[in-house]
Order: structure tokens, then C-alpha cells, then sequence
């Protein structure tokens, strides 16, 4: 099914039904169906009161804020512009029940139901002692039919009745899942518009078994064994680098307002640079992007320009126009996003693996001092749900630039 196919959708749910019955204002929870039938649970805030709609996805603490609601009469429809989806449906008085499409060349969809809720405190209530909780720091053994992957680790928590954590890979968290465990077995989940995952587990003696399933994809079998003393970064397989240590980083594209900007504009001479190769549609790039405009207004007047330079899922300049507007708006960016073609591999062969080796991770950070010297390469970024990883990371940006507008 095509877009045109699926905007048609929408725009039938936006003219169909009789608006007084929905709830206007307050928490809802629902579950979206996946692969193997397995469901997601959700919760959601939404406020449909005022004349342009707005709402969050709630995963423990983390709110992550959806950027289009269109709600006409008894049907509601949730745009992600930014990835390339949406979530429709129809209220028929007690539940609202629908389609979550994600359009590509092989676009595909997952029914969800969602019903109007008071907030919930918590997660899930245990149903007995968890026993040896899944707590700490751990190693991942990704199980493939290319091997066994161990440069992902683990990191959990506990509070009140609940499990929070996330797997860390090379290039990025998974962002915060929460959940419950009852004696040996623990279930996390997330669900953000963006993201959709449950992940399993069962404790075998002194490491646990789990599988990750995603929306649409095969599950992911793989192995916890606890590392209690075990670094915040995994190791990457690849190390991103320049290629050519003599040459500045060379980038161009255009703001939201149109504005062609280039590397060589006048306004970036003598300045620090941290460039911030991302895209709206990326979740890693969303967690940086506050960290990202806190450096802007701290180290701004010291001469540190910050660029984003995004690279979209389609390189429709109309639609990646909305999605940037969409994506500074929602984080209140004034550093500089600019449009530089979509990820597909000829733009981005011809951008970013032309002039760095190993390009392979959204974000990645280039920190560039006065002189046009990139000083350091950063591969990934570690979400709020990484825990004190984090707390590491900021620290290690902020050092970095302090070193930078010296």
C-alpha cells in the first residue's frame, strides 16, 4: 500500500462519525498487535480540546509528545510525519480501534484498540517476589545467523514495583522500556508512535534468556550474563574516522525556511563546530537533540556553532520541510537544521562515507575546533533510558566542547 493509499485512509477516518461521545481530555490505554500476535500495551495522554490537538506516549516517566493529531467527529488519527506514519482510528463508543500504518515501498500495518483511562501509578502490580531481580549492568550475546554479536550491553533498574532499562548497541540505546517481573520471568515494553517492542526474559541459573520482538520483524534471541564492573561503552565493531585528516568537514543543505547554508559560509569561520549528523525520524537523534540546543545557548557566545545536518526518510523537500519544522518546534531548536537528501546510499556514499570512514550510526557527532580540526568522532547517543550511561555522556560532550571554544 502506497502513501497516497494511506492518506486516503486518513482523511476517511477524519470525516466519518458523531464527536460528542469521545473523551475530550485525559489518559488512554490500549495495546498494539505485532508479530507472533504478541501485544504491546500503551498509554497515551490526549487533549483534543483546543483547536490544534496535542498528546504524549507515556513509557514510565518518559513522555515522548506526537506531533500531529487530526480529530474530526468519532475518528482520530495520529500523523508521524517524521518516520513515516500513522495511527487511525474510529471511536464507536467505547473503544478506539484501528490501523497503525508505516509507509514505505512495502508498507505495512498492526490493528491496535485504545480505551479513555485515569492515569495509572506505576507500571503492573508483581504478582509475587521476583526473586533475583534483573538488576545491573549486563552483557548481550545476540544470537544471528552470522554468529553472536557481544558489543551490546544491558542496563536495569528497579523502582517501587516496576523494571525500567534498555539494551545499548554501539550506535545507540533502544530508548527507556518498562515492565514487570514475577519470579524468574520479566516482560518490558515500549511504544512511542516511533518504537515498538516487547522484550522477554527467563533467568537461567546466573544469566537470563530473552527474545526482543519488534513491530514487524523476526524476533532477536539473546543472552544477559551480568557484568557488575562493566564499562558504559560497548565496543563498537566499526570506528568511525575521517579520511582525510588535512581536509575540513564539508557539508551543505537547506534550513526549514529554505535557506541554502554551506560549510563555507563566512558565518562558520573561526568557530568551533559540533556537526550532528542526524534525522528527524531517529530516536537517538531526538534524546540528543536537547542536550544539543543546552550546549548551543551555554557555548553559543563562545563561539561553538551547532549544525544538524538531516538526512530524511524521503527526500521530498516539501515533506522534509514539515518534518523539520515538526522536530525544531518540538525541542525548541535555534541551532541551525539543515535538509541534506534522504539515507538512501547514493546520497549518502556522496555526502558522509565520501569523507569519513565507517559512516554508519544516526547520530553521529563530529566535534571540529577553530582551526577546522576534528578533535573527536561521537558514534551513537545513550537516551534518559540508558540510565547513568547518560549522565556519562553528557558529561563527556560538555568536556569536549569546553575544549573546543577554548
Amino acid at each position: 500500500m502506497n502513501a497516497k493509499r494511506i492518506f486516503f485512509f486518513i482523511n476517511v477516518f477524519v470525516f466519518l462519525g458523531c464527536q460528542e461521545h469521545i473523551q475530550q481530555k485525559g489518559m488512554w490505554t490500549g495495546a498494539i498487535t505485532i508479530i507472533e500476535n504478541k501485544q504491546i500495551p500503551f498509554q497515551l495522554f490526549l487533549d483534543l480540546n483546543s483547536t490544534t490537538p496535542t498528546g504524549y506516549f507515556l513509557n514510565g516517566s518518559e513522555q515522548t509528545s506526537i506531533p500531529e493529531i487530526r480529530f474530526h467527529g468519532d475518528s482520530l488519527s495520529l500523523i508521524f510525519s517524521e518516520y513515516g506514519a500513522a495511527m487511525c482510528g474510529i471511536w464507536n463508543g467505547k473503544e478506539w480501534r484501528g490501523k497503525f500504518f508505516r509507509y514505505r515501498a512495502d508498507t505495512n500495518w498492526n490493528e491496535f484498540v485504545s480505551t479513555p483511562k485515569n492515569i495509572i501509578k506505576g507500571i503492573n502490580v508483581l504478582a509475587n517476589s521476583p526473586g533475583l531481580p534483573l538488576v545491573g549492568k549486563y552483557q548481550v550475546y545476540i544470537y544471528s545467523a552470522d554468529g553472536i554479536d557481544s558489543t551490546t550491553t544491558a542496563n536495569f533498574w528497579m523502582k517501587n514495583d516496576s523494571i525500567f532499562g534498555t539494551l545499548i548497541a554501539p550506535d545507540g540505546d533502544y530508548g527507556l522500556l518498562a515492565g514487570t517481573q514475577v519470579g524468574s520471568k520479566a516482560m518490558l515494553t515500549r511504544f512511542t508512535g516511533w518504537q515498538a517492542f516487547i522484550m522477554e526474559l527467563e533467568r537461567q541459573g546466573t544469566y537470563w534468556n530473552g527474545s526482543l520482538y519488534a513491530r514487524s520483524n523476526k524476533p532477536i534471541a539473546f543472552t544477559l550474563v551480568t557484568q557488575p564492573m562493566l564499562t558504559s561503552e560497548p565496543k563498537p565493531a566499526l570506528v568511525t574516522t575521517e579520511k582525510n585528516l588535512k581536509a575540513p568537514f564539508a557539508f551543505y543543505g537547506m534550513t526549514s525556511t529554505g535557506k541554502v547554508v554551506s560549510s563555507n559560509d563566512n558565518s562558520f569561520k573561526h568557530k568551533a563546530l559540533l556537526i550532528d549528523i542526524m534525522g528527524t525520524w531517529c530516536h537517538n537523534c531526538m534524546d540528543a537533540a536537547p542536550l544539543l540546543q543546552k550546549i548551543y545557548s551555554e557555548f553559543g557566545k563562545n563561539g561553538l556553532e551547532v549544525i544538524g545536518l538531516a538526512f530524511e526518510i524521503s527526500d521530498n523537500p516539501e515533506v522534509a520541510m514539515k518534518n523539520l519544522t515538526l522536530f525544531q518546534k518540538r525541542f525548541g531548536i535555534t541551532y541551525i537544521v539543515l535538509f541534506c537528501g534522504s539515507t538512501n546510499d547514493a546520497n549518502v556514499e556522496l555526502k558522509l562515507r565520501s569523507q569519513l570512514n565507517n559512516f554508519y550510526a544516526y547520530p553521529t557527532t563530529i566535534f571540529v575546533d577553530k582551526k577546522d580540526v576534528i578533535r573527536k568522532i561521537h558514534v551513537g547517543f545513550h537516551g534518559p533510558g540508558s540510565g547513568e550511561e547518560y549522565q556519562q555522556q553528557v558529561q563527556q560532550y560538555y568536556e569536549t566542547v569546553k575544549q573546543l571554544v577554548k
